[in-house]
């Protein structure tokens, strides 16, 4: 089971640093927590940790 530390781990690091399937991986864990969660804040932050995935995930596969 993941917890908070998780995800802010994420935000410290370079896209560079993993795979793109990483991130994706990470975004469908935090969007099932999402579903399952109760609090309106929660929720909240769960959204933008799958927005911030997925934008990691695309920077990757497309090159600048």
């Amino acid at each position: 089971m993941m917890d908070a530390d998780y995800f802010q781990e994420i935000s410290g690091w370079s896209p560079k640093e993993q795979l793109p399937a990483y991130y994706r991986a990470a975004a469908a864990r935090a969007r099932k927590l999402r579903a399952e969660s109760t609090t309106p804040r929660l929720k909240e932050y769960l959204r933008e940790i799958i927005a911030r995935c997925e934008r990691l995930a695309r920077e990757i596969e497309e090159p600048s």
